[in-house]
Order: C-alpha cells, then structure tokens, then sequence
C-alpha cells in the first residue's frame, strides 16, 4: 500500500474541514444560536463567569468581536454581563439559567451525536481517532502561533 502523501493529507483536512463546518452548522441551526454563539456559550460552560478579555483571549478573538457576540447572547437572554467589582472599565460575563439550559442541550445533542458516530467506527479506528485529534488540534494550534497566521505564503516566500 502506498504511503499517503502530503496531498493526500491536505486533500483529508479540505474535507474534514468541510464536514466539520456541515455538522457545526446544523447543531447551532437546530439550536438556535450561530457558531459563534455557541462556541461562548459552550467556553463559559465550562470556564463559568469570565471577563470578556479572558474569553476573548481563551476563543483567541478581537475583544471587539467577542463583545458584539456577548451582546447577542445578553439581548436573546442566554448571558448576563455585570461591572467587575474590582475594575470597573472590565466586564463579566456569566451565563443565565437559560444559557446554562441552553449549552446543556448543546452537549446533550452533541454528545449523542460524536458517540453514534465514533461507534459507527471499528473499535481501534475510534480509539486512534480520540488519540490523534488532540495531537492534531495541538500541532496546528503551536505551528499557527509559531509561523503565524499566513505560513503558508511565507514558507513559499510569497506575500502574506
């Protein structure tokens, strides 16, 4: 069998993207909020109340940006922003009971739906699917913040 080359590796992460977009899509439709929203949603979850520069920097987002997404989750009534008692230029961000309800369906759904398809899979593909995510998500993440964001016109000594 021939070894897969770095086309062929290119060509799986295209697809993989694209699959990822189409499922990301359809749970965030289907949960009433965009990606974006649900992406904090899930981020405050798990980190509980945070200012809006530690979610920013956590989701790696222009806190301008985050803001404009902590407004549309604050004005649907999934968060509450309040004065940082200690600096009151800064925010807090916390989730509302409806947000908490709301990211916990997220996960329910979700859950259910990465189980049924890892157990679509024979057993050690899953197993070295659940393995090398991680180290992907991981390689990516250092090489990006390494290279920075246009490595791959810089490698090729094209302009950015």
């Amino acid at each position: 069998m021939a070894k897969p080359s770095i086309r062929d590796f290119r060509r799986n992460l295209r697809v993989l993207e694209r699959e990822v977009e189409r499922a990301l899509q359809a749970q965030t439709e289907c949960c009433g909020v965009s990606s974006a929203q649900c992406h904090l949603l899930l981020t405050l979850e798990e980190s509980g109340a945070s200012t809006v520069g530690d979610l920013a920097a956590r989701l790696e987002l222009d806190p301008s940006t985050l803001s404009r997404t902590v407004d549309g989750l604050v004005k649907a009534g999934l968060a509450e922003r309040r004065e940082d008692p200690e600096n009151r230029r800064r925010q807090i961000v916390s989730l509302s009971g409806t947000g908490t309800a709301k990211a916990d369906s997220i996960n329910e759904q979700c859950d259910l739906y990465y189980r049924r398809l890892l157990d679509s899979l024979p057993p050690a593909e899953a197993e070295t699917l659940l393995a090398a995510l991680p180290v992907l998500a991981r390689a990516l993440r250092a090489f990006r913040e390494s290279q920075g964001p246009a490595a791959c016109c810089k490698l090729s000594g094209r302009p950015a």
